[in-house]
């Protein structure tokens, strides 16, 4: 199977990556800039896949910026801390961008099937369900569905191999895999290094200490 898979320069899509080269597949990575306030991601999206010897492309598609309210884009909208391990719902929602993974995914599948591949993959899991709702196995179905219909491909596949796995069993199979993590990327708020407050610094933290792999990562806070 050939696939196109997001990139986006974190652990679930870099571990993604790794998982879908080991297993076999000929793979093209795509790393989508939609307007984020920093550009460490994709920094961190272009090391991983040249370590690992696959086809790497960034489309800039910054102009969405203004379409997408979230505190991800929005530079008058603050990226809140969260002052514990326990990272609360209203606190995660403002990091919500309205429809992300049905546009990247809309996108990358256009420049699969342009390469005459037959499957995009990402890597939605099972610890962001209750948030992203386009991390949710029933999305998965549905835009694959819809996908199929559009291009009148009934093979083509949107992988998700990670949709009922939680970011800490990510973090073991990324560990096995050999997956550098302490070259990926996850703080929303960019910097030489990680803040160590956000929610998504917070959750890397707790992906590592519930796998019990040793965490690389450079923290301003620990």
């Amino acid at each position: 199977m050939k696939v196109v898979t997001l990139l986006s320069g974190g652990i679930d899509s870099s571990t993604l990556l790794y998982w879908l080269k080991r297993s076999g597949y000929k793979v093209k990575a795509l790393t989508i800039i939609y307007g984020q306030k920093h550009s460490r991601e994709i920094e961190s999206a272009k090391i991983i896949a040249k370590r690992i010897d696959v086809d790497w492309t960034c489309v800039d598609l910054s102009a969405l910026q203004p379409l997408l309210k979230s505190a991800l884009t929005r530079t008058d909208v603050e990226i809140p801390s969260v002052p514990d391990q326990t990272a609360h719902y209203n606190t995660l929602q403002v990091t919500v961008v309205p429809n992300r993974n049905m546009i990247l995914l809309s996108i990358a599948a256009a420049y699969a099937i342009s390469n005459d591949f037959n499957a995009v993959a990402y890597a939605a899991h099972y610890s962001d369900r209750g948030v992203y709702p386009d991390c949710r196995w029933e999305f998965v179905h549905a835009l694959e569905v819809a996908l199929q219909l559009a291009n009148d491909r009934p093979d083509f596949r949107v992988l998700a191999p990670f949709v009922r796995k939680t970011k800490a069993d990510i973090v073991r199979l990324g560990h096995f895999l050999g997956v550098p993590y302490e070259l990926t990327w996850s703080c929303y708020k960019g910097g030489e290094r990680h803040c160590g407050k956000c929610s998504s610094c917070r959750e890397r933290k707790r992906a590592f200490q519930e796998a019990g792999v040793p965490d690389p990562t450079a923290y301003d806070t620990c």
